[in-house]
């Protein structure tokens, strides 16, 4: 017993927990997994994939099911998926960020009004970008992840720890580097990486420092972590393997006929430096924590309202335009690191799929139900093979809760 809940084991890979007096029921965690198994076997050899972690909790406090299906890389010997297991959050990890941002407002150290050439005047042809816009990804400001000299240094140069600096300017106009600037939405990385220096200038703190300080320890994400680079090896034994598979051109490959990243096609990148992505993109968690961490962010558990109201404020993802909500004919919105869209049959949720070069994270926050559904699984797939929220939606319609129905009146007969 552990927390005051009871650990049942339910069909290959699945374990229920649930209060004592109230327990999943074993038909629906056994279809959970069966949901899983049916994913993996699909999927596998179009995504190539070799295991999938799922987390689904029906409560802040209980019950959950978690399901595991597969192994955790393609040796004959690798062991199974199980509680231990760690994958790349990606992009999902962009919310440490905006905490951290979000926080250091709530102590007065910043606004995120603030401009670029307040906290960074080193940039000054980004001089009049806000925090605020770094954020909610209408900058404007180019992403150094897509460039040629991103992609030869993840062949040549994998074990690199780049400081935050040198991203940045990887991105930064010069007259050696014209990559084309955006207007309205376009999704930078750069924006995170420059929204860390500025909470290491507000803070005197690190950004590594920051992220165990506010985020990891205060909420007890006990299966979470944020480096700046290489990963400890007792971190790196629960990674699972992850496989770069994509041979899609960047986006600053407008003519091209191979991609740039095509040396490493094939990689397994379990032991690269993450510190390509820092802030952007670079922890490592369990679909457990990640569901802990995203029922804090949606229950109003880490920053002031004030800091929550700004968190939530969405932009079109067509126009960059304020939104106040998604709808069929503005079916896509971002607010400050998170994402809200009509997500077919689940209609309009938050959610985000975080993907690095070998994992990918998504969950999805289904709020009228106190909902959370959050699957890992450890390719880049390749291009428009992605099919990670099929597994989300085959989840939900076994767990989701019956809509009531609308109250009937009986006729009066005349």
């Amino acid at each position: 017993m552990t927390n005051g809940l009871v650990r049942v084991l339910a069909g290959a890979g699945a374990v229920v927990l649930a209060t004592a007096a109230s327990a999943a029921a074993p038909t629906q965690v056994d279809r959970v997994q069966s949901a899983l198994d049916a994913w993996l076997a699909a999927r596998a050899p179009i995504e190539k994939v070799t295991g999938v972690a799922a987390y689904i909790s029906f409560g802040a406090t209980g019950p959950a099911i978690e399901a595991f299906a597969g192994k955790v890389g393609r040796d004959p010997d690798a062991r199974p998926v199980d509680q231990d297991t760690l994958y790349q959050m990606g992009s999902t990890s962009k919310s440490f960020t905006v905490a951290v941002i979000l926080k250091l407002e709530a102590a007065g150290k910043l606004s995120i009004d603030d401009t670029l050439g307040k906290w960074l005047p080193e940039y000054p042809a980004w001089k009049d970008v806000t925090i605020r816009r770094l954020l909610n990804m209408t900058s404007g400001i180019p992403n150094y992840s897509e460039t040629e000299w991103m992609s030869r240094a993840w062949a040549q140069e994998p074990m690199r720890a780049f400081t935050l600096k040198e991203l940045v300017d990887a991105a930064y106009p010069s007259a050696a580097n014209q990559l084309p600037a955006s207007k309205g939405y376009h999704y930078s990385n750069t924006n995170y990486i420059l929204a860390a220096m500025v909470a290491e200038k507000a803070s005197g703190k690190s950004f590594t420092d920051l992220v165990h300080q506010l985020v990891i320890e205060p909420f007890g994400l006990t299966s979470t972590f944020y480096e700046a680079s290489a990963y400890p090896e007792p971190v790196i034994k629960r990674l699972s393997h992850g496989y770069f598979e994509n041979k899609a051109c960047t986006d600053y490959q407008p003519q091209c006929k191979e991609s740039w990243n095509l040396p490493i096609v094939g990689r397994d990148v379990r032991e690269m430096s993450a510190s390509w992505m820092q802030s952007a993109g670079g922890a490592v968690s369990s679909a457990r924590d990640v569901d802990r961490w995203m029922r804090a962010v949606f229950g109003g558990k880490v920053v002031p309202p004030k800091q929550e109201q700004e968190w939530t404020e969405l932009v079109s993802t067509k126009t960059g335009e304020p939104i106040a909500s998604v709808s069929a004919d503005d079916p896509g919105g971002f607010a400050l690191g998170l994402a809200r869209k009509i997500l077919g049959p689940l209609g309009a949720q938050w959610f985000y799929e975080g993907e690095s070069l070998g994992y990918r994270t998504i969950y999805v926050w289904i709020a009228d139900q106190d909902l959370m559904i959050t699957v890992q699984t450890n390719t880049q797939p390749p291009e428009g093979a992605d099919k990670l929220g099929d597994a989300v939606n085959a989840l939900y319609e076994i767990v989701k809760k019956p809509r009531p129905r609308a109250a009937t009146r009986s006729r009066k007969r005349r």
